[in-house]
């Protein structure tokens, strides 16, 4: 018998799941945090605030789903939320003057969306099923 989440998700396919986002923004903030230097400073700060806030949040997820308790995931998708208003402003407030401005700003703000929709969209732990307990 297979166990599985409240979503109706198998439990080894949402820790892969889990994993893979991990990875995903963990690797997001890596590249930022090695792009801080002066001509990439608006993405390289953006990046590592949504990497870390994503991988943050996802760690924080998985285990709210592992102890059951919906306080703990909200806080982090509101973290997340945060987080992404914070790292558009940062990216809108630093980008460069010129014909980079536009690039940086819409990888920036698709970045930021992509956060607010895992985050708006992540695991939600209540019951889905009618008359579940």
């Amino acid at each position: 018998m297979a166990t599985r989440t409240p979503d109706g998700v198998e439990g080894p396919r949402a820790r892969l799941r889990g994993g893979l986002l991990f990875a995903a923004f963990g690797l997001l903030a890596y590249a930022g945090v090695t792009a801080v230097d002066a001509p990439t400073r608006a993405l390289g700060l953006s990046w590592s605030i949504i990497g870390a806030a994503g991988a943050f949040g996802v760690l924080t997820i998985m285990l709210a789903a592992r102890r059951r308790t919906r306080r703990l995931a909200d806080a982090a998708r509101l973290l997340m939320a945060v987080a992404a208003l914070a790292a558009l402003a940062v990216g809108v407030g630093l980008a460069p003057e010129g014909a980079e401005r536009g690039f940086v700003i819409a990888v920036t703000g698709v970045l930021a969306a992509a956060l607010a929709l895992y985050a708006l969209l992540a695991g939600d732990l209540r019951r889905t099923t009618r008359g579940a307990a």
